[in-house]
């Protein structure tokens, strides 16, 4: 009987290819990072040190790897997502939403300005637009949950208005491209802006997130 077959050949294989599909995707970030709106398959395999058609034998076409890359850009801005404890009194929430919010806003304006272009013209239009509706909605149900309390005790047709009304003054296009691009405000006031305007809906549907 012939001896059983290594498992070693199949494992590093295995290993170089996720190697070099991660080396592909993060070559795709770092180009958006550096400005690079819509970048091209051969721009990013001159980027990863692969050749173009190594890029498509791992993907069927660009919105394939469309996906992986925005996991791979997801687990990047993970840390700056910090969770909000739902103990916090609410205006302590209330700060911290908007600091959170804040810093990783900042961090991700080239992705999140590549995924507007995206979406608009090019290969991956559609898939940057089903990613970007699953972000907002991501966002509204995190905003749902971190005052989940407060909402409870409102009528559902104004719970549901607040909640948008929230997202809206947590928009990173809405609001914080706006605050930071177009007024040029700095990222601090920028950041207290959208505080105070989290604060005053709050009030309006009469709930004090002044103190605390």
């Amino acid at each position: 009987m012939s001896a059983p077959r290594s498992a070693e050949p199949i494992d590093g294989r295995q290993t170089r290819t996720l190697r070099s599909r991660r080396a592909i995707c993060d070559a795709c970030l770092d180009l958006v990072q550096e400005g690079v709106l819509q970048p091209s398959a051969d721009q990013i395999a001159e980027r990863a040190g692969v050749s173009r058609r190594s890029v498509f034998n791992h993907w069927t076409d660009l919105a394939a790897l469309y996906d992986d890359v925005v996991a791979v850009g997801m687990e990047r801005c993970a840390p700056l997502r910090e969770p909000i404890r739902r103990e916090l009194p609410l205006g302590a929430r209330v700060a911290k939403l908007a600091a959170v919010s804040a810093r990783f806003f900042e961090a991700t304006t080239p992705f999140r300005r590549s995924m507007a272009a995206s979406a608009l013209v090019g290969p991956v239009q559609g898939e940057a637009q089903r990613v970007g509706r699953a972000l907002l909605q991501q966002q509204r149900d995190e905003i749902a949950a971190i005052f989940a309390g407060e909402l409870a005790q409102l009528a559902a047709h104004e719970r549901a208005e607040l909640v948008e009304a929230l997202a809206v003054a947590l928009s990173p296009a809405a609001s914080w491209e706006h605050l930071r691009w177009s007024r040029g405000l700095s990222a601090a006031r920028a950041r207290g802006v959208m505080q105070r305007s989290l604060q005053a809906l709050l009030r309006d549907a009469g709930l004090d997130a002044s103190r605390g």
